[in-house]
């Protein structure tokens, strides 16, 4: 038990609380000592030149009644050269007779003066003249029976007498205080000790107070928030492998048990059953090389080499490249200035533009028209500058986006076809890769229907 309250930080808390209020009190004690004498002595110096003023005048008046505090002894003597000091009048005759002080008082303290004890006293000495004669008055006042200054020699005593009560209670409250304090860090400890992969949904207890411990109560709600979606697309990214990967690997299983029953005695089996295993493990190797890059992009393992990339011959280039593979295919590039540039790497960006368009022909050429063909696929890229920016569009005549799915569409193997089907073709990684890239370069990348009911890619990458 000790060794808990050793180790907890209320206790360490208190314990440093402690410490400063004990030092603070015995500060303030000794400031508060030295201030009032300094004020005692200041009071006590102005009232003896006070009185050594009233002996004054009241000698030019001829008068010795002088009505002095009964606290206050005076003595006035003179001492002609080579004599004895003559005293004119006091009333204390065991008051010794002290030089001149000055502007101000000083004390006098003389040990065993007295039989019962020593002699201490703050007096105040001032020359003068009476009856031709060269006179010292003298005032003084006995510190051992001032009751201002006995009341502030106690104070070091009560300070110290009451040094360990103070310092238990001031230990004690403040272990109260820092334990009711922290009691929420308590209660999100053990709220943070439940929380694992499987209920990351669990939330730190958040009070009404909006203090600071509700904000880091809330920071971290919010990271746990941030983990399970980050778990749930992991989870999702692993199911969506394992089923990408299924089917290839079902089909070369199946292949090789073919091959292996009679397909070595049947030419045309043999070649029908080769084909579809390489076609299959190329299926294969495209998804894993994809996944390769992706990773390798998101991780700062590529680093994009930008430079300013003329966008107008980029798009001639890929004009070319596309109405050569694509029969029938057309492609426009409308609004873009011959000289406008983009910050960017140019083959990652050649490769997203590509990976963009070949979306677009693979899901236009899937319509089919009224008379039964395949749609002919028409692109149409443009470019222009906002602010700081230049924004990329490319748009087709397809069927467009399925706008329940079109904030989805860049997530990986997503296909608007939720069986995720193989018809179209493709792994689902498309645009889920142009994406990353275009991150990559600082840029973002967003999907839209065209008012032609097409579907439409914006990227805005930095001019």
């Amino acid at each position: 038990m000790t060794n808990k309250i050793a180790k907890s930080a209320s206790a360490r808390l208190a314990l440093r609380f402690t410490i400063f209020v004990t030092l603070a009190v015995l500060v303030l004690s000794v400031a508060f000592s030295i201030v009032v004498g300094v004020q005692v002595r200041s009071e006590k110096n102005q009232e003896l030149q006070e009185c050594a003023l009233r002996i004054e005048k009241e000698l030019s008046d001829e008068q010795f009644d002088f009505s002095l505090p009964y606290y206050i002894t005076y003595v006035v003597w003179s001492q002609n050269e080579g004599q004895e000091p003559s005293v004119i009048s006091t009333n204390d005759p065991f008051l010794p007779l002290l030089p001149l002080t000055g502007s101000k008082s000083r004390s006098y303290i003389a040990k065993n003066y007295f039989i019962d004890g020593d002699l201490n006293i703050l007096y105040f000495s001032k020359s003068s003249f009476y009856k031709e004669k060269n006179i010292t008055i003298q005032t003084c006042v006995n510190m051992d029976t001032d009751s201002t200054r006995q009341m502030n020699q106690q104070i070091p005593k009560v300070v110290a007498i009451a040094f360990f009560p103070i310092l238990f209670i001031s230990f004690f409250v403040s272990l109260f205080l820092t334990r009711h304090t922290l009691s929420p860090v308590v209660k999100m400890t053990h709220a943070a000790r439940e929380i694992s992969s499987e209920n990351l949904e669990s939330q730190l207890p958040v009070s009404s107070h909006h203090d600071e411990l509700d904000e880091l109560a809330a920071t971290f709600n919010d990271l746990f928030a941030k983990l399970k979606r980050d778990f749930d697309r992991e989870r999702q990214f692993t199911s969506d492998v394992s089923h990408e990967l299924k089917t290839p690997v079902a089909v070369i299983l199946g292949q090789a048990n073919l091959l292996r029953r009679w397909g070595k005695d049947d030419p045309a089996q043999l070649e029908k059953s080769l084909a579809t295993i390489i076609g299959e493990t190329k299926s294969m190797q495209a998804i894993i090389e994809n996944l390769l890059q992706m990773s390798r992009l998101e991780s700062g393992r590529i680093k994009p080499e930008l430079v300013y990339v003329n966008i107008y011959k980029l798009y001639e280039r890929i004009k070319t490249e596309t109405e050569s593979l694509c029969e029938g295919c057309k492609f426009i590039i409308g609004d873009c200035e011959k000289t406008q540039s983009v910050l960017a790497d140019e083959e990652l960006l050649h490769q997203v533009l590509t990976v963009v368009i070949s979306n677009s022909i693979k899901y236009t050429s899937a319509v089919i028209e009224e008379d039964g063909s395949c749609r002919k696929p028409v692109l149409t890229v443009c470019a222009h500058k906002e602010k700081d920016t230049v924004v990329l569009t490319l748009e087709d005549n397809g069927k467009g986006f399925d706008p329940d799915s079109i904030e989805h569409v860049f997530e990986r193997f997503f296909r608007q076809d939720l069986s995720h089907t193989r018809k179209a073709g493709g792994s689902g990684l498309g645009l889920s890769i142009a994406r990353t890239i275009v991150n990559s370069m600082n840029g973002t990348i967003t999907a839209y229907n065209t008012p032609s009911h097409g579907a439409g890619i914006w990227i805005t990458l930095k001019d």
